[in-house]
């Protein structure tokens, strides 16, 4: 079961919070978050935040896939 469903996804809020910091040029999240999924299915020590679910209280987000 390990090996069939990842630790860590890159969830939106996630996402977001690595792109305003990119926008203040401090890359570091982004950088967290790109060696995170290299290695998805592994347990990695110090990144446990990572694999909580979305907190409570967090909105909803909205997307379309029109094309």
């Amino acid at each position: 079961m390990d090996k069939t469903n990842p630790q860590y996804i890159l969830r939106n809020h996630l996402a977001q919070a690595a792109i305003a910091r990119a926008q203040q040029r401090d890359y570091s999240e982004l950088e967290r978050l790109l060696q995170l999924l290299r290695h998805p299915y592994d347990e990695q020590a110090g990144m446990e935040k990572y694999a909580l679910p979305v907190p409570s209280g967090e909105p909803p987000v909205v997307v379309s896939c029109s094309s």
